[in-house]
């Protein structure tokens, strides 16, 4: 007999999908920044980063947007498999 379970798949909502977007953006630093220290030269934008600082700070923050996004896309996905969000069972 085949019982009908609840489906696990997660939604992609819009807010999953701009946390997404900020996961790109902080990949693109992160890469921009470490670019710079192993070839000495930008990657996309022609004149960042120029220095090492400035490729410092771009490979930090790009490291702490990518951490930020994935744990409130996590957060959002947890949501949704909760046992106490109703629409989960429809």
């Amino acid at each position: 007999m085949h019982t009908s379970q609840p489906s696990l798949r997660p939604r992609l909502t819009l807010v999953i999908l701009l946390f997404a977007v900020v996961d790109v953006a902080g990949m693109v630093l992160i890469a921009t920044g470490i670019m710079w220290f192993v070839h000495g030269t930008p990657l996309f934008i022609p004149g960042f980063p120029t220095n090492m600082i400035e490729a410092g700070v771009s490979t930090v923050a790009g490291l702490l947007m990518m951490l930020w996004s994935a744990a409130r896309i996590l957060r959002e996905l947890t949501k949704q498999i909760s046992p106490r969000n109703p629409e989960h069972f429809r």
